[in-house]
């Protein structure tokens, strides 16, 4: 996800080095695989999102919620059109141009779906989405679950599926794409107006008890990338993390394997403003708290000061 760059363009540029620090990147694309990578200890964290985290720590996983990872700012989430975490989109050849339409078909439809990430932060937004929109959602009626966002950007876009709800920047390259063959998809919401919950950073416990300074000197670098990609022109930033996007968007692909357009569409991409994290909000936590509980995801409440440690960011004031 879109988030993810400036860990890769930090990476690339020996940023964490000169803090100090040795890291290594895992870009792993099944969510199952890596909250099992999580649960076992096989890597000491992730950028994550916190319905996911939540459901680990019910299984006993000893994990701690660090801070926030990426979340948009106020000034660009009221920007129409500009940049956006999520898309919720359908086919060419659906003949639906906007999300009222779209409702209306998946009402009292059981056939009729959207794909997207289950049991994830995604689903979360997206039944936000849906519900303020009057539809009663039931996702196991009106969404099914993918775990391969490829996958799921391919079939939607040729029409296999009614609608998806992809992240960035998948959703921007296929409307990319899409374009180009003259058949384009149809953004329906870039969940405009809704104040998303932000992505998290979570570390293994026992290493921010064993090794406190380790999580330090990866925020000094976190802290160095937002910086140097906040001060440096943007035609800079591009030239000199291409390769690492290329890299962490197309991982195991040589430049003459990727897809068609994929250099061409990372140059011409919007790359959003990253803040720096901070402390994670307790009224964020339990909004998916209750959401995941609701959901039977997570059978009981897990209080935020056993999820969320403060020791690296203090949560804000209420």
């Amino acid at each position: 996800m879109i988030e993810s760059f400036p860990i890769a363009f930090a990476q690339d540029q020996g940023i964490f080095e000169a803090h100090g620090l040795r890291v290594e990147l895992l870009g792993i694309a099944s969510r199952r695989d890596r909250n099992l990578a999580l649960f076992t200890g096989s890597v000491d964290g992730a950028l994550t999102d916190l319905a996911s985290v939540l459901q680990l720590l019910a299984v006993g996983a000893d994990l701690k919620i660090t801070s926030t990872a990426y979340e948009l700012t106020a000034s660009a989430a009221a920007e129409g059109g500009g940049p956006h975490r999520y898309t919720l989109l359908t086919h060419y050849f659906s003949g639906i141009r906007d999300l009222d339409t779209l409702l209306q078909r998946l009402d009292g439809s059981r056939t009729r779906r959207i794909g997207l990430l289950r049991e994830t932060d995604i689903e979360y937004e997206t039944d936000r989405l849906l519900t303020s929109r009057g539809l009663a959602v039931d996702g196991d009626v009106h969404y099914t679950d993918f775990e391969d966002l490829v996958l799921l950007a391919t079939l939607v876009g040729q029409g296999s599926l009614l609608a998806a709800v992809l992240p960035e920047p998948i959703g921007s390259y296929l409307e990319y794409i899409t374009e180009a063959e003259g058949t384009p998809v149809v953004p329906l919401s870039e969940f405009e107006g809704q104040e998303l919950v932000p992505s998290i950073y979570a570390f293994q416990a026992s290493l921010l008890e064993e090794s406190p300074q380790r999580v330090e000197r990866f925020y000094a670098g976190v802290q160095a990338v937002v910086d140097r990609l906040k001060s440096t022109p943007r035609e800079e930033v591009i030239e000199i993390g291409l390769e690492a996007a290329l890299s962490f968007f197309f991982p195991g692909l040589t430049r003459e394997e990727l897809p068609p357009g994929a250099e061409d569409f990372l140059r011409d991409y919007l790359i959003p403003e990253f803040p720096p994290p901070r402390g994670l909000a307790p009224e964020e936590y339990r909004s998916v708290v209750n959401w995941a509980v609701q959901k039977g995801y997570i059978s009981e409440e897990i209080p935020f000061d056993l999820a969320y440690t403060d020791r690296y960011y203090e949560p804000p004031k209420a």
